[in-house]
């Protein structure tokens, strides 16, 4: 019941000490006119209300109602601000009162959690001067799932406290609608809402002309709960990285992976079968989250296809179901390579099942479907008019997109090594400047020679941005490594604003790491030398890089036939004839066969 209806019987000699008392709790709110003071008072001392802290939403509401019967025009819009002053002053003086107790905090309940009354004064005072203080009242009190409306309420207070300004209150109005739909929809878990139920609330919010809003609201509110979760909510849908905790070394800076969501999957049981090998995966291997990614997407999307609609446990799949699958897969015009991945990524998952007894087989033979790959040879250095061209036009390009770009021409970094570089990668040992770089992919360092020159324009530049030994020397607006996938999207937006190749440049970062891999080859350097240059474990893998083909085949003719001499070498044409018919002297043979 709304404080306001609680009308106490009250002895007719304590109604005086009553009103004394109040009017004291008024008077030390200054902020206040006397007029709208001596209404506000009238108003409370007829609703029996005797204590500022007894004013509510419902009080607050019956307040509105009772000024509008008063006033003909908006002019009881500053009545009403003076009774939410009044409040946040008795807010701020409960805070004083029990100051060592710490900050403050909303306990749910099943009432209006009315913001601008929030008992957090802070928090209160952001939303004092909201326009329309209606839409600020949350009301857990309705008929629903009580975990849904905890959650609700969890998440509410996340959004507060991330969120300032107008994103502050678009979030909160994509966040009362999220409400509302998982009332009408009889939702009882945030987490527990399926992507065709996602899909329903998307259209609703599209009507209201908000493309991708219902995706980032129900995305944020997982988020929140599964961060503020005393323990780690293995059984939730979607799996957010920063609360597990993993060794820096199986992360990727460059390429980080943010999420691991199964909602793709939509038998129930097969769900949780890739939860547990997930948490298998990321608990007892140590392979790197980036890795584990892409194996539970391909087993996920396995899962996705053989389970659609529910239907179908994977512990009672057939043989032919899977010969079923895989000639699907190879219909898709996969790479040998690239499809015995994912075959080999099914067979683990089986391995799994096998291992903790819920099958005691695989229903098919990997060695069955496994294509054969050949080596293949990869041409894929930039042509030296592009690069050229990049370089020339390089100035025009932003300072940070530059230095990276010179360090993926110059010394054949891999992007993800470029975005992880630190402040303290850079030193000079001897006559020689050198970098020591971290490879993500490796899980070790490698140091090696740079040109004097690049190791310069960085130490302007890390001066220049104050950037620390330990911190990123490129990084995103939120001071994090910088993304490979963004410095790819720049460069390529600069290749084509100053039309590089006439504005059809494809900017891949990996191709100047073949070309240096090429131009070392090409200038002697041994396969091993380029090898351990590139930081490769093996030579087949260098092997790919090298593209040596065409060249060093010429290159090692020309030396042939010039230390050799050979019979094309030896025939010399000459020039004209002496006679008019037009014919050609017969060559000489000269030279050593």
């Amino acid at each position: 019941m709304p404080a306001y209806q609680y009308l106490q019987a009250v002895p007719q000699e304590d109604t005086g000490q009553l009103k004394e008392q109040l009017e004291r709790e008024l008077a030390e709110c200054t902020e206040i006119l006397p007029t709208h003071r001596n209404k506000l008072r009238a108003f409370m001392e007829d609703r029996g209300i005797w204590h500022i802290c007894g004013l509510d939403y419902p009080a607050r509401a019956a307040y509105e109602q009772f000024l509008k019967g008063q006033f003909r025009s908006m002019a009881y819009l500053a009545y009403l601000k003076a009774m939410d002053l009044v409040k946040l002053h008795s807010i701020k003086g409960q805070v004083r009162a029990v100051r060592e107790r710490g900050r403050p905090t909303a306990e749910y309940g099943n009432g209006i959690l009315f913001l601008p009354y929030h008992p957090d004064p802070e928090i209160a005072e952001r939303f004092i001067n909201a326009v329309n203080k209606n839409r600020l009242a949350w009301d857990f009190g309705q008929k629903a799932p009580e975990k849904m409306k905890r959650q609700i309420f969890a998440s509410l207070h996340y959004v507060i406290g991330i969120y300032n300004g107008d994103q502050l209150q678009v979030h909160l109005r994509r966040l009362k609608e999220l409400y509302g739909f998982c009332i009408n929809r009889e939702i009882g878990s945030i987490d527990g809402i399926e992507l065709v139920q996602a899909e329903e609330f998307e259209e609703t919010m599209q009507a209201y002309g908000e493309k991708g809003a219902a995706y980032g609201i129900i995305d944020l509110c997982r988020k929140a709960l599964f961060m503020q979760a005393a323990e780690i909510c293995w059984d939730a849908n979607v799996w957010y990285m920063e609360r597990l905790h993993i060794q820096p070394e199986r992360l990727n800076p460059a390429k980080p992976v943010k999420a691991m969501s199964f909602l793709e999957v939509t038998h129930k049981g097969n769900r949780e079968l890739l939860k547990k090998y997930m948490r298998y995966g990321i608990g007892v291997t140590n392979l790197s989250i980036s890795v584990l990614q892409v194996e539970m997407i391909w087993v996920r999307n396995f899962l996705s296809e053989i389970g659609q609609a529910g239907r179908e446990d994977i512990c009672r799949i057939t043989g032919k179901q899977m010969e079923e699958y895989f000639l699907k897969l190879a219909d898709k015009g996969l790479q040998p390579k690239s499809y015995n991945a994912q075959v080999m990524s099914i067979q683990h998952f089986f391995n799994f099942l096998i291992a903790r007894g819920y099958i005691e087989r695989a229903p098919f033979c990997v060695d069955y479907y496994l294509k054969k790959v050949v080596p293949k040879h990869n041409d894929r250095s930039v042509d030296a008019e592009i690069w050229a061209e990049i370089l020339r036009k390089l100035p025009g390009f932003p300072e940070d997109i530059r230095l990276m770009f010179l360090h993926l021409w110059g010394i054949g970094l891999r992007i993800s090594e470029v975005c992880t570089l630190k402040g303290n990668a850079y030193y000079i040992q001897g006559k020689d400047a050198w970098v020591q770089v971290y490879q993500t992919k490796m899980r070790s360092y490698k140091r090696i020679p740079i040109p004097y020159a690049l190791y310069r324009l960085m130490m302007v530049y890390l001066k220049k941005h104050q950037v620390g030994p330990d911190d990123y020397a490129f990084q995103s607006s939120q001071g994090e490594a910088y993304r490979s996938a963004t410095f790819r999207m720049k460069m390529q937006e600069c290749c084509e604003k100053n039309g590089i190749k006439g504005g059809e440049y494809i900017f891949r970062s990996h191709d100047y790491r073949h070309g240096i891999a090429t131009l070392f080859y090409d200038s002697g350097v041994s396969l091993q030398g380029v090898r351990d240059y590139l930081g490769h474990v093996y030579e087949e893998m260098t092997q790919q890089y090298v593209d040596y083909m065409p060249r060093k085949i010429e290159k090692a003719s020309e030396k042939y036939f010039k230390e050799h001499g050979s019979l094309a070498a030896g025939l010399k044409m000459k020039k004209g004839g002496n006679g008019s018919d037009g014919k050609q002297d017969q060559p000489e043979r000269t030279g050593k066969l």
